[in-house]
């Protein structure tokens, strides 16, 4: 054992934070390929992966009636390529030279998605371009695809989760309202789906109603060059598709159980219809909806999880749409505590009304919101599918700048006057997907609204 030498022991100085560098998000050069899509150039210096965005006006919210669906098995008979069951062939050209292809609908757009080293985009977009122009669509793949997609059904009916975001929106919506049936199609709709569907509907697409977004570290890279190449001459030469609905959602209150006999949790799904993006309250309202379930400090957490123990956790906040937008709280609770949690989450709700949002509710809210968009957009992946879908949507590549300053500006009044005006606490679209002979009669109790049970399928 050595004896100590009686030296000091020399600390280097603790690190100082530097000041937060500035930030703003990418807005991009815009652009239109002629006779084609607009496009969208937004130079990332540094992030060496090319994500290439191509946004189609034909979303579920185009389809035809009776073949709804058909939207999502367009978008992956594409990924099959331009030979019957070539799928497999289409994803190893295109990992062949790093590339990644993707495609999904929603109910606003059919989005094409492809990301690659920046040193391959040429060749990459080539590759996409002949899928784009030649695609297959061919009978066999798409009989394929629905059977794959019936099967995915049948996976959803068992998933309390969406199977409570699908009862929201089929009771939140009238029947004539395209959101009122799943974006993916029903069983009947995906059946009655044909080979001679899919192709009517990707060729009635109209290439100068799409946007392609392409974001990357492009110095050095004709990015316009390689779109035009890409996309010019491309055409589509089906009927015209029919115009997207704006048929707006009903307010309650409701409650509905999805009978789920034996279930020892319930999943809860309140909603309330909301304006779209381009209300400007809508930045306020994603606010208001982190103060009251946008984390374990949240309000609804406070009680619901902390103090009286019936979840893990409940969120809050706004379901993006092209006409409209949905405020929804979610969640599961214990079977036994249903009626309870249900009371406990609408006395929070209310809260706002009665009780003031403080300064540090709003301001914490604040911080968690915009001070995390650095991270969130770090990617070019994150940033092209974020201009895709601002374009998709018609609100401009400068939305999201727009939105977090709007966010940043956001006080206590603002987000109150925001949610009193949008939200009605006493108007709520309650599901609830649990046992219904343990949970009816509590949430009968409430007094809140009639209960109406329906079965799971």
């Amino acid at each position: 054992m050595t004896e100590p030498t009686g030296q000091a022991l020399t600390l280097q100085p603790r690190p100082v934070p530097g000041p937060v560098p500035a930030w703003a998000f990418p807005t991009g050069e815009p652009g239109r390929v002629p006779g084609g899509p607009a496009t969208l150039r937004c130079d990332l210096p540094g992030r060496r992966l090319a994500s290439v965005r191509l946004v189609l006006n034909a979303g579920a919210g185009r389809e035809p009636v009776g073949r709804e669906g058909v939207a999502t098995l367009a978008a992956r008979a594409l990924l099959e390529g331009t030979e019957p069951g070539g799928g497999t062939a289409l994803t190893a050209a295109f990992e062949r030279i790093g590339a990644s292809l993707y495609a999904s609908a929603d109910l606003t757009a059919l989005r094409i998605a492809l990301d690659v080293p920046v040193t391959r985009l040429g060749p990459a977009l080539e590759l996409f371009a002949t899928v784009l122009r030649d695609a297959a669509l061919a009978d066999s793949d798409v009989t394929r695809l629905v059977r794959e997609r019936l099967e995915e059904i049948a996976q959803e009916d068992a998933d309390p989760g969406t199977r409570a975001m699908r009862e929201l929106r089929a009771t939140m919506f009238p029947e004539q309202a395209r959101a009122h049936r799943p974006t993916g199609g029903t069983r009947e709709s995906i059946e009655a789906i044909s080979g001679a569907d899919v192709r009517a509907f990707f060729r009635s697409a109209v290439p100068a109603e799409a946007t392609a977004v392409v974001a990357g570290d492009l110095t050095g890279t004709d990015a316009d060059a390689a779109l035009t190449a890409a996309l010019a001459g491309w055409t589509g030469d089906g009927e015209a598709l029919r115009a997207p609905d704006t048929v707006p959602p009903t307010a309650g209150p409701r409650i509905v159980v999805v009978d789920r006999p034996g279930s020892v949790q319930t999943y809860l799904s309140l909603g309330h219809g909301v304006p779209d993006r381009s209300h400007p309250d809508w930045p306020l309202l994603t606010v208001v909806s982190h103060v009251l379930g946008g984390g374990l400090t949240s309000r609804l957490n406070a009680v619901l999880r902390e103090e009286k123990g019936y979840t893990y956790g409940v969120r809050a906040g706004l379901l993006r749409m092209r006409h409209c937008g949905l405020f929804i709280t979610q969640g599961s609770v214990h079977t036994e505590v249903t009626g309870d949690a249900v009371a406990d989450a609408l006395t929070e709700l209310r809260s706002v009304l009665v009780r003031p949002i403080s300064d540090d509710e709003c301001g914490s809210s604040v911080r968690a919101l915009a001070d995390r968009a650095p991270a969130e957009y770090e990617t070019a992946r994150s940033v092209a599918a974020e201009l895709a879908d601002t374009a998709a949507t018609g609100l401009g590549a400068d939305y999201t700048r727009r939105y977090l300053a709007a966010v940043r500006a956001a006080t206590p009044e603002s987000v109150t006057r925001a949610y009193r005006e949008h939200v009605d606490p006493e108007a709520l679209t309650v599901i609830a997907v649990g046992d219904a002979a343990q949970i009816r009669e509590p949430l009968e109790k409430l007094g809140y609204a009639p209960v109406v049970v329906v079965p799971a399928e």
